[in-house]
């Protein structure tokens, strides 16, 4: 009989060890998380950037001109959607420590950046082609220009400081719930270049137009945390935050023209508003050892009310407006070393 709940006990604790959440499973003090991040900038808000002038003003026969160079007076040959296209995804890393004071909280410090991405394009229409809006009228190179190039930049880094409340403890039992309550910063820059050739009898002659928007948006989030464990070496889960913003912001246009020695515009403003952001990440726990954990996930960030480039290439009206609804999807996959301490 003795030996009948000896071995029964045994294979409950073996059961429990393989096939189960442990109790109070590798429990530290803290611990140094390291990820290699791949993700992407995606499409956010459409701008027309360059429009067909339904030229040349002397007339080519339409054999010589290119199928897609052939457009109506207006028509789009780019438009800032191309160029956030060809923005593939980028190689990233971010940084977190953790301390745990006790096993139904931690606290979370994270750091996400050297995320940055170049879109370009390149037209070229023998005197075709337009800056998009009415100041076309009043420039030399931006009127039946013969060839545009056009380059978008973009750089995001965003810090994090989070308390996690565990309500039911982490790798504890087979499910755990956690609220999440944090302070978020958003650096995030953005540049358009373009270049407008046009081709006069003396030889062809470039001008450039230039923007730039700063971003610095800091403010509070909540979130929360569902999390699986079906065995004591491996967990899933889904984490959800959102928050709200408030965003210092600043744009800087400079449009030179007739060879860069004219100076079409020069604009530089800073403001202020209020924004807000929302990331959703699932993820996969393994836990080989204590000492360290492998973690990895997919996750979507989204930022909006903020100062993109798209949104302040403004070719028409009043030029001189900052424009602060500018909204961007961050997406990509994360892999990394949680090292226990």
């Amino acid at each position: 009989m003795r030996k009948f709940f000896f071995w029964q006990i045994l294979v409950a604790t073996l059961f429990a060890n393989v096939y189960g959440a442990v109790q109070g499973a590798y429990y530290n003090h803290f611990a140094i998380e390291l990820d290699y991040v791949f993700m992407r900038r995606s499409n956010s808000h459409n701008k027309h950037m360059v429009a067909a002038a339904a030229g040349p003003p002397d007339a080519l026969p339409i054999a010589d001109v290119p199928v897609d160079c052939r457009k109506a007076l207006g028509a789009p040959l780019m438009e800032s959607r191309d160029l956030i296209h060809d923005m593939h995804f980028n190689t990233g890393f971010s940084a977190a420590l953790k301390i745990f004071p006790s096993i139904r909280s931690t606290w979370e410090g994270r750091y996400l950046g050297g995320l940055s991405w170049r879109g370009q394009r390149a037209r070229n229409c023998f005197a075709n082609m337009n800056i998009d809006g009415n100041i076309t009228q009043s420039t030399v190179d931006y009127h039946f220009a013969s060839r545009v190039k056009s380059v978008y930049l973009s750089k995001l880094y965003t810090y994090e400081l989070n308390y996690w409340h565990h309500v039911t403890p982490r790798y504890t039992d087979h499910f755990s719930a956690s609220w999440i309550v944090g302070l978020r910063h958003f650096d995030i820059d953005e540049k358009v270049k373009m270049y407008f050739t046009r081709a006069f009898p003396f030889g062809p002659q470039t001008s450039r137009y230039r923007l730039r928007t700063e971003n610095n948006a800091f403010g509070l989030q909540l979130g929360g945390c569902l999390e699986y464990n079906p065995y004591h070496f491996l967990s899933w889960g889904l984490v959800a935050k959102i928050g709200g913003l408030f965003n210092r912001d600043k744009l800087r246009t400079l449009m030179l023209d007739n060879g860069n020695t004219v100076v079409v515009r020069d604009v530089d403003k800073s403001g202020s508003n209020f924004g807000y952001m929302a990331q959703v990440y699932p993820f996969l726990e393994l836990r080989p050892t204590k000492h360290f954990f492998i973690v990895v996930n997919y996750q979507a960030l989204y930022v909006g009310r903020v100062a993109t480039a798209d949104r302040n290439m403004i070719f028409h009206g009043d030029f001189a407006l900052l424009n602060h609804d500018g909204h961007i999807i961050y997406h990509g996959g994360a892999g990394g070393i949680q090292f226990n301490f």
